[in-house]
C-alpha cells in the first residue's frame, strides 16, 4: 500500500524571506506546498526540509538549496538558468521579494535577455557565466557598541550586515563569496551617483550635436515643435529627485525617411557610438533610459535604417556588436564578411 504523503499548505513558502525568517518552524519530513497547477500536474511551490540544517525549495521543477550554517547564517544556492520561461521568471522574481519603500522591491529582474540584481535604485547586470548564485543571508543579532565620551549604547550599523531584505532583521550578506557591502560601495563609487546613460550623453555631447545637425540637414530628422506637454506649474521638493537626471532632445525622426521595424524614441535616446564602413555609410548606436540598444545607419539614399539589439549589447561598441552578431574572427574586417 503506497505511503500517504503528509502535505501542509503554506503560502509563506512563496517568499524566501519568510522561509529564512521561520526556518526552524518547518518540520522535517513534511512537504509544504502552495498553489496547485493542473496544467503542470503538481504544486508550483514545494518545500522539503530534509534535516534541521537543510531544505530543498522547488518552484515548478527548479530546485533551490537552503542550508542553515548557524543560528544567524543561511546559504541559498540558485541557478537562474533554471528560470528562463516567462512563468518561472515571474515566480522566482516574486520569491526573491524584499521589504522596501520603493515600488520595485524585487532582488532579481530579467530584462532583454539579462538577469539583474536590484538594490533599490542600483541595478547591476549578472554575467552569463555567473548565473549560479551562492547567496549568504544573515539575521541581525542584537549586538551593540559603546561610544565615547558618553558611553552611549548604539546598535551596529546596517552596512555591517549587507543589504536589508527585512530591515533590522534579515540581510543579504554576500553573493558568490563577495560581500554585498563591498559590491554596493564599488558601484556607487564607479557611477558616482550619475546613471550610465547620462555619463555617455555628457561624454559624447559634441559628437551627438554634430551628427544630429547632419541628420537635420539631410531631412531625416526635424525639430520637435509639439509643446502641448507643459511642465507642471510647481515642482514639489519630493519630485526633484525624479527629475535630477532628466533630459529631452529637441529632434525627432521623419517616419517616411526611416527603414526597419523598430527604432528608438529619439527624444530620449542617446548616441553611444558611431562608425563608418567602406561604402560611404555612417553607423550609429543609440541607447535609451529603458536599457534598450539600437543599431542605425544612414545609407547612400540618405534614409535611416534601425534594428533593435539584444539587451546584453547595451554597452557594446559597434565593432563588438558586429563580431557578436556575425561571429567574425580577428582577421575579418567589419564589412568584409
Amino acid at each position: 500500500m503506497p505511503k500517504k504523503v503528509d502535505y501542509v499548505k503554506d503560502e509563506k513558502i512563496v517568499y524566501l524571506k519568510e522561509i529564512l525568517k521561520d526556518f526552524d518552524k518547518f518540520e522535517v519530513g513534511k512537504k509544504y506546498v502552495f498553489k496547485k497547477n493542473y496544467k503542470f500536474g503538481d504544486f508550483e511551490y514545494e518545500l522539503h526540509k530534509l534535516n534541521p540544517k537543510m531544505a530543498f525549495m522547488y518552484i515548478f521543477d527548479g530546485k533551490i538549496e537552503i542550508t542553515k550554517k548557524s543560528n544567524d547564517k543561511f546559504e541559498v544556492i540558485i541557478n537562474l538558468n533554471d528560470y528562463l520561461s516567462i512563468a518561472k521568471m515571474r515566480r522566482i522574481t516574486i520569491f526573491m521579494k524584499y521589504e522596501s519603500e520603493n515600488y520595485h522591491n524585487y532582488l532579481f529582474w530579467y530584462y532583454r535577455g539579462t538577469w539583474h540584481l536590484v538594490f533599490d535604485n542600483l541595478v547591476i547586470p549578472i554575467r552569463y557565466d555567473s548565473r549560479l548564485l551562492k547567496l549568504i543571508f544573515v539575521k541581525k543579532p542584537q549586538k551593540f557598541y559603546l561610544t565615547l565620551p558618553e558611553l552611549m549604547k548604539r546598535p551596529l550599523p546596517d552596512t555591517e550586515f549587507g543589504f536589508p531584505i527585512i530591515p533590522s532583521e534579515l540581510y543579504l550578506y554576500s553573493i558568490n563569496g563577495k560581500k554585498v557591502s563591498e559590491i554596493l560601495n564599488h558601484y556607487k563609487k564607479k557611477y558616482k551617483g550619475m546613471p550610465y546613460i547620462i555619463r555617455v550623453k555628457l561624454q559624447n555631447k559634441k559628437i551627438e550635436y554634430a551628427i544630429y545637425r547632419m541628420l537635420l540637414k539631410k531631412g531625416i530628422f526635424e525639430y520637435f515643435k509639439d509643446l502641448s506637454i507643459k511642465p507642471p506649474f510647481r515642482i514639489r521638493q519630493d519630485d526633484i529627485k525624479d527629475y535630477e537626471w532628466g533630459y529631452t532632445n529637441m529632434t525627432i525622426q521623419k517616419i517616411e525617411r526611416m527603414r526597419g521595424g523598430q527604432f528608438p524614441n529619439f527624444l530620449t535616446a542617446v548616441l553611444q557610438d558611431y562608425d563608418y564602413d567602406s561604402v560611404n555609410q555612417i553607423l550609429l548606436k543609440f541607447i535609451t533610459p529603458y536599457h534598450e540598444a539600437f543599431l542605425c545607419g544612414v545609407d547612400y539614399k540618405n534614409d535611416m535604417w534601425c534594428m533593435r539589439l539584444p539587451g546584453f549589447m547595451y554597452k557594446y561598441k559597434i565593432k563588438s556588436v558586429y563580431k557578436a552578431l556575425y561571429d567574425l574572427d580577428e582577421n575579418t574586417k567589419m564589412f568584409e564578411f
